[in-house]
């Protein structure tokens, strides 16, 4: 991927928010949203207007990550001038075009237009609800004929933005040889502009266009104009959703500090539950729509000439752009109350823009439909036909993995996986327990791969962020189970940062080896999701803690020899610092475990009883009492997993694979839901995806991960019960029957997913944190 300089985004993010605020914002807002010139001028000089274009034509060829910097800023400002219609459609179209043989147009449109000294509407629309420049032609279109020397203009273009204050119009024209593309000059005789007032007050018109001359050097563009048209349109579509983010972010902002100060019934309405968990909701949907539009400038950066990447990318984008400002402001007016609904708040105004902004250049139902009828289907279930058959070649036990191109390094793990990785285990819909799974795990372990993100020095590959993201994703995409994991992915990593020499080499061996299968024991049947307030004690005799109390939920604690535990050593203080972090031998006296059989008729969890258990104080981890840091250390990079897409997409698979069988794929209504819960996932998959690049680059992940759980169960769960829907009377087969003779178990997603959104603390309490830590929604 072309590298993004971060620190110079943020520059021109600051620059242009500095830039705003020097403005008289709350008169602006109120005037007519028509080009206030020298404004213009000044946003022109700040290089906005010609950002992304080329510095061989005149702009600042900083491209489109910044210009969507700019864009979310006006978003938030309500930069009352028509920066996407004026600014974007028309360069990003100039740029694109290749010029009328012998003509100097184009460049000086161009180099007027970055330098803000003309202002340029781009003149495309035949009918309402068109998505692409040629779909209308013919009755609605503008015809062109030549005559001695000029041209002549008849037809009609609709919903043009700019629509009042230009110089003119770029107008795309139907003659014998093709569509041209030509420059009209406002006031042109024949020319009428029927000007109408969008929801927000930008000025739109309707252009009639009779027998209007235009010279012969008005041509712009006679080769591949509808391409170039489509190209500035998706790419106007990608920098109108920047805006609606910024709308959205502003409206959240303002929503908050309503919230905290305003008072209902003796309390501030940030108290309300309810109130917390929708703002959490709109700010889900603001965060998928910014790492949905970020991941789509990543990918057309690499493809900047994919045309169907490009359609799909800009299609996604604007559906979830446009339900996250319309969602957001809607929400912020409903939470103001009566002042929300007038214009003395700002909130009803940025409501008015997201109207304006979600209906124009294509709604989010007819992206959705596009994106749907675009994007490429998912792969058929266990689909390997392209991997070369290469699998009898060595594998090395070490290597210098991080050196190793990406490339090469996924393909060696591809090969590795259909070597030695058993068939019927591929993509298993439940936990496997020790005895089925074991097999596998010292397979790893003899091949030296068993902890990717160890050191060298404990056994591990010790691979950097970025490998450990792909060995995941490819055991992941390969459908490799889960062995019994937790000593590798969390007690191996804590051992290796606070226990001693001593507790290293005492306990890493057996995790690598699995001669030692350890199990978590943080929650307890009152200390879930406030895992803090948990009572299993431990007291201290001599050189020895006496464990007493309970630990649930201990996933696969049956087959497990050791368990890493919290247990409370001190009473006196307040709950979280009390707490130590304990390593126990499950086979020692007064230790007794009872599996729970889980509503799909599995024994994933266990009950862990402790009466009267001596441990040695020499596997407390830490200093006593300083369990609680321990057991939070790891969250943040494993974190980042948990919100993986590949259960999503899995699921995502499996309603192909029966949609295919049952003739449903051509069912408009299937496929309507089908799109919906088609752009859910894939937009989890871009926010997985930005998460992901800011771990293998080591920068710092943002606290906006934690919605990425919230998304990914409850995406999984509407996906699973789609399946169930479809799967008719195998929705409601037991959850290890597939359906017919396919592998599609329907409802094992399903089920599944229930299960995550209350692991790992319940989906609402995520939310609960979220509002009050991050949101700032404190109720105080």
């Amino acid at each position: 991927m072309n590298a993004v300089d971060h620190d110079l985004i943020e520059a021109i993010r600051d620059s242009a928010r500095d830039l705003l605020s020097r403005r008289d914002q709350r008169q602006r807002k109120r005037a007519a949203r028509a080009a206030d010139r020298d404004y213009w001028q000044e946003i022109a000089t700040a290089g906005w207007v010609g950002m992304s274009v080329p510095e061989a034509l005149g702009g600042l060829g900083l491209g489109w990550h910044a210009m969507a910097a700019v864009m979310e800023e006006a978003g938030r400002a309500q930069l009352p001038e028509p920066l996407v219609g004026a600014g974007v459609l028309a360069t990003a179209l100039l740029t694109r075009i290749d010029p009328a043989p012998g003509s100097t147009l184009r460049d000086q449109l161009l180099q007027d237009l970055c330098a803000g000294t003309r202002i340029i509407g781009v003149a495309w629309q035949e009918t309402e609800g068109q998505l692409e420049a040629g779909e209308a032609a013919g009755a609605f279109g503008v015809s062109v004929t030549a005559r001695e020397g000029a041209y002549v203009l008849n037809g009609e273009k609709r919903h043009v933005i700019p629509g009042a204050g230009v110089d003119g119009w770029l107008v795309t024209a139907d003659g014998e040889h093709g569509t041209a593309l030509f420059y009209v000059e406002a006031g042109t005789p024949g020319i009428t502009a029927h000007a109408h007032t969008r929801a927000d007050g930008t000025p739109a018109c309707h252009l009639s266009i009779e027998s209007a001359t235009v010279p012969a050097d008005a041509l712009v563009a006679r080769h591949d104009v509808l391409d170039a048209v489509d190209h500035a349109l998706d790419y106007g579509r990608l920098m109108q959703s920047a805006e609606l983010i910024g709308v959205a972010r502003q409206v959240l902002a303002d929503t908050v500090a309503y919230l905290n100060t305003r008072q209902q019934f003796g309390k501030p309405l940030s108290s309300f539950q309810a109130l917390q968990h929708r703002v959490v909701d709109a700010a889900t949907q603001i965060e998928l729509a910014a790492s949905s539009l970020q991941d789509a400038l990543n990918a057309l950066a690499d493809t900047p000439d994919a045309i169907t990447v490009r359609k799909v990318a800009a299609s996604r984008v604007k559906a979830r752009a446009a339900r996250a400002g319309l969602e957001a402001s809607r929400l912020a007016v409903q939470l103001h109350g009566a002042i929300g609904y007038t214009e003395e708040c700002d909130v009803s105004l940025h409501f008015r823009s997201a109207l304006h902004l979600s209906a124009w250049l294509g709604n989010a139902t007819a992206h959705r439909q596009r994106y749907g009828a675009l994007a490429d289907d998912p792969a058929p279930l266990a689909d390997d036909a392209d991997e070369p058959d290469n699998a009898a070649e060595p594998f090395p036990r070490d290597a210098d993995w991080n050196g190793m191109p990406e490339a090469d390094f996924r393909a060696l793990l591809r090969r590795f996986f259909r070597a030695h990785y058993p068939a019927h285990l591929r993509h298993v819909p439940w936990r496997l327990h020790w005895d089925e799974i074991k097999a596998w795990y010292f397979t790893l372990s003899r091949q030296g791969w068993i902890a990717p993100s160890w050191p060298r020095e404990h056994g591990g590959m010790a691979l950097s962020p970025a490998r450990q993201i792909a060995f995941i994703e490819e055991a992941e995409r390969y459908g490799v189970a889960r062995a019994p994991d937790q000593g590798l992915v969390m007690l191996g990593p804590i051992l290796i940062r606070y226990g001693t020499d001593e507790q290293r080499a005492r306990f890493l061996p057996g995790i690598l080896s699995g001669e030692a299968v350890w199990a978590q024991g943080y929650s307890e049947p009152n200390a879930g999701s406030d895992l803090a307030s948990l009572r299993c004690e431990a007291v201290t005799d001599g050189d020895a803690l006496i464990v007493t109390g309970q630990k649930t939920w201990s996933t696969l604690a049956q087959d497990a020899t050791h368990m890493f535990m919290l247990v409370r050593t001190d009473k006196s203080v307040k709950k979280q610092a009390g707490i130590s972090f304990l390593l126990v031998d499950l086979n020692r006296p007064g230790i007794s475990r009872r599996p729970i059989r889980t509503l799909s008729g599995h024994e994933e969890f266990c009950e862990v009883f402790f009466d009267q258990v001596r441990v040695p104080r020499a596997n407390v981890v830490g200093e006593l009492n300083a369990g609680w840091g321990i057991a939070k250390a790891l969250l943040g990079f494993e974190r980042l997993f948990t919100g993986s897409p590949k259960h999503a997409n899995h699921a995502l698979q499996q309603l192909f694979s029966i949609a295919r069988q049952r003739g449903l794929l051509a069912d408009p209504a299937f496929t309507d839901r089908l799109a919906e819960l088609r752009l859910d996932s894939a937009d989890l998959t871009a926010m997985y995806r930005v998460f992901a690049d800011l771990a293998r680059a080591g920068r710092p992940l943002p606290p906006e991960l934690s919605l990425l759980k919230i998304w990914a169960t409850e995406t999984h769960e509407r996906l699973g019960a789609l399946l169930i829907q479809i799967a008719e009377e195998y929705g409601g087969a037991d959850m290890r029957l597939g359906y017919g003779n396919s592998g599609v178990q329907p409802l094992a997603p399903y089920i599944n997913a229930l299960a995550a959104t209350i692991f790992s603390g319940t989906n609402e309490i995520q939310r609960n944190i979220y509002a009050k830590q991050v949101l700032g929604l404190d109720g105080a």
